[in-house]
């Protein structure tokens, strides 16, 4: 299928081709070698391909156009109809093998080589045995440039190939000189005598341009390609495809250069110029998620700094769907099945609240669902990257820092609108709740098109229980527990996650959501690649500078409502 383990991931956008390489080479060998093998082929095919439909077409017109007669007279004129046939026969064959074949990276080259050479040679003799007065730059040009321009191969076949172009145009026309006497005649009737050694210093002089041109060319080509693969390396992770931006830069799937383990790795969007103080402070935040170990947690694999700044962390590539592309594609979810998947979210917030990590952007596009181990539908939360340690640290919100709130407000908890400094694992409840809110209904606690009526609307106002809204049946415990996570005030909710896992095991049914229940609903829906989506962490939701005045006098009209610690509270 294609949401398999993340370690034999879909083959989707990539070519295997080919012998594997040993692992003993350097880490940028290893890498680069894959991919040249990749591209060499596609182009080795294209190359082939080209000569062959090129030496056709000569083929053809050359049975209805007739040839000239030579001015040097030679058997080798008689050989023009065999030798005709030869340049594309060269090509066929090795097209097929190529293709059928698939052979390793030094194959590929040795044979393009041997195919360039053959029509190389062949085309010096017959015109050193039969147009010697016409010096064959042209076709030696066409054969050294197109695989220089088109073929990314090592410097030294091209290198061979430019020195048996050179030897081969001096020493063709030699040996057509010492060989064939009509040659030879041509050569010594009249003035041509003295005309011989300028042809011959001609030839050099020209195929040595020609040759060191197509050198350099291959030089540069292979240089650039090269430094276009180490622009897209990061430590020991290799870009592959961009596959979504995230709130501070862009998402990869890469490939780990050594043991070719695909990861997904988060760029994040700095510069010289960025400060120091905020870099440190995500490096930190990233270290602090990657010392979460429960297994419906992503897991970060590594993180660092590149040479010219660039930061970036790399986590488990993952395929299946996150809960809000599932909510869109299929609508609402049975209770039994959402209990099973919000037990599993309740054990890697557990953990994280119990190492002092609050989350802060729950959401359904950070819940995603996938496989593992044979276990499908199971939960990984995303982008614990944004996470916050309590201990310590100012957890006021941005906005009266910055004059900007950070998080999604469809979303968000109604202290961080407050911007309180107490905020806490119950901030993540909240949204734990308006995320099984959604699962059960097929839309969010509040609808309201503008950021700023949501964030004022989970401050003020009251949702719906989920029982009325949805159109599935849903249990009066399990509305109960929605209820309760989305209360305004901190201490009206659950006060831990192992409090919320408790009451989630606690709702009734008449039949439990099970892991064989879900292998057989992948079974059915998620054959088809459509349905099937890259992990990448979206793109926070801000609000912007020009709605600030809208939004403090909402909160502070809220603020007034908000219960005195004597009082009760109001809705």
């Amino acid at each position: 299928m294609a949401d398999q383990e993340a370690s034999e991931p879909r083959s989707k956008g990539s070519l295997r081709i080919g012998r594997p390489l040993g692992l003993g080479t350097t880490q940028l060998g290893s890498s680069f070698e894959r991919e040249q093998q990749a591209f060499l082929w596609r182009r080795s095919c294209l190359v082939l391909a080209l000569g062959l439909g090129i030496s056709l077409l000569l083929w053809v017109v050359s049975l209805f156009v007739p040839l000239s007669e030579p001015i040097a007279q030679s058997d080798i004129w008689a050989l023009k109809g065999t030798l005709n046939l030869a340049y594309p026969a060269s090509f066929a064959v090795a097209l097929a093998y190529i293709y059928l074949a698939r052979p390793g990276l030094t194959a590929l080259q040795v044979t393009v080589f041997f195919v360039a050479a053959l029509n190389l040679v062949l085309g010096l003799l017959m015109n050193a045995f039969t147009r010697p007065d016409v010096p064959p730059a042209f076709g030696i040009a066409l054969v050294l440039f197109i695989p220089a321009a088109f073929i990314p191969w090592r410097m030294r076949y091209q290198v061979g190939l430019s020195v048996l172009a050179l030897v081969g145009a001096v020493g063709t026309l030699t040996a057509g000189y010492a060989l064939a006497p009509g040659v030879r005649a041509f050569w010594t009737e009249g003035p041509a005598l003295r005309e011989f050694g300028e042809q011959l210093l001609l030839s050099a002089v020209g195929t040595g341009l020609v040759a060191g041109t197509s050198i350099f060319v291959t030089w540069t080509l292979y240089g650039l390609r090269k430094t276009a693969f180490r622009a897209r390396r990061l430590g020991n992770y290799v870009l592959r495809r961009e596959i979504g931006e995230g709130g501070m830069g862009q998402v990869y799937v890469a490939e780990h250069a050594l043991m070719c383990r695909p990861s997904a790795v988060k760029v994040l969007k700095t510069s010289r110029g960025a400060d120091p103080a905020a870099l440190a402070r995500f490096e930190r935040e990233v270290r602090l998620s990657s010392n979460l170990s429960h297994p419906n947690t992503i897991t970060i694999f590594d993180f660092g700094r590149a040479d010219d700044d660039t930061f970036y962390y790399a986590m488990e590539y993952l395929e299946g769907l996150d809960l809000e592309r599932f909510v869109e594609q299929f609508g609402p979810i049975l209770a039994e099945r959402t209990v099973f998947i919000l037990l599993q979210a309740t054990g890697s917030l557990a953990e994280a609240h119990g190492k002092d990590i609050v989350h802060r952007d729950l959401k359904p596009s950070n819940v995603f669902l996938t496989m593992r181990g044979g276990l499908y539908d199971f939960v990984k939360i995303l982008d614990f990257g944004l996470a916050k340690q309590i201990k310590g640290v100012d957890t006021a919100t941005a906005l009266t820092k910055t004059g900007v709130v950070f998080g999604t407000p469809r979303y968000l908890a109604p202290e961080m609108v407050y911007g309180t400094s107490g905020v806490d694992g119950r901030a993540d409840i909240y949204n734990f709740g308006a995320l099984a809110y959604l699962m059960l209904t097929g839309q969010a606690p509040f609808t309201a098109e503008s950021p700023v009526e949501l964030m004022i609307d989970h401050v003020r106002k009251v949702p719906s229980p989920p029982s009325e809204v949805s159109e599935l049946e849903i249990p009066p415990e399990l509305d109960a527990i929605v209820m309760k996570c989305l209360e305004k005030q901190p201490g009206d909710r659950f006060q831990t996650m192992r409090d919320v896992a408790a009451a989630l095991r606690a709702v009734p049914g008449d039949e439990a959501w099970t892991w064989e229940k879900a292998e057989q609903w992948w079974a059915l829906h998620m054959l088809q690649d459509e349905f099937v989506q890259d992990c990448f962490c979206p793109p926070l939701e801000t609000i912007e500078s020009g709605d600030h005045d809208y939004l403090e006098l909402a909160v502070a009209e809220a603020e007034q409502e908000r219960p005195s610690p004597e009082g009760t509270r109001e809705r």
